[in-house]
């Protein structure tokens, strides 16, 4: 099962993502896959520092920030994984590792079908950044651009897909089935 949940910064999706892992887990340790490296600033190190408080020992973690697709093929079969976060992810494969748009989704395309073939319960978190005036700056709207193919496809391959706003989940996809909140005209395409 794959669970998807998206949110502007600070809006708990997060704090969502871990509970649901947590539960699902039984009182097992889940793995928790960290994206953010250790060297992207003091803001983001205080932020790590924060997460890493807050999850405690209940997790097994590992910090990847680049092949999470390796990563998840190397955890045991059937077990319950959190990816926090895509964002961050993709930045590091984009700035870091000079990778493509195309590089990254195929990418994240391994990582779902690895999850799939391994049948385990993934959660994936990411931040909502394309919701204001258009960017200017190629290389930044070259990295929103790639994040919504990012989020298009686990929209697509997720099973549930939920929005924290404000703390507050919204669902919009729920067990592959789109959820009322979702409008029936749709923008040229297949979900």
């Amino acid at each position: 099962m794959i669970t998807f949940i998206s949110g502007g910064a600070r809006s708990g999706k997060s704090s969502l993502a871990e509970r649901m892992a947590l539960d699902t887990a039984k009182g097992e340790k889940p793995y928790y896959i960290a994206t953010a490296a250790e060297d992207t600033g003091e803001d983001m190190a205080e932020r790590i520092a924060l997460h890493k408080r807050d999850r405690g020992d209940v997790w097994l973690t590992i910090e990847e920030a680049f092949f999470i697709d390796q990563t998840l093929k190397n955890l045991p079969d059937k077990t319950v994984v959190l990816i926090d976060c895509l964002t961050v992810w993709t930045s590091s494969l984009m700035f870091s590792e000079n990778l493509s748009s195309n590089d990254i989704v195929k990418r994240l395309e391994r990582t779902l079908s690895i999850a799939r073939k391994k049948e385990c319960t993934l959660y994936i978190v990411s931040n909502d950044v394309n919701e204001g005036f258009p960017i200017q700056d190629k290389y930044v709207a070259n990295y929103i651009s790639c994040l919504e193919d990012l989020h298009k496809l686990t929209v697509r391959e997720a099973d549930t897909v939920l929005e924290v706003i404000c703390g507050i989940p919204v669902a919009w996809k729920i067990n592959g089935v789109l959820t009322k909140n979702v409008s029936k005209i749709s923008s040229g395409g297949p979900l």
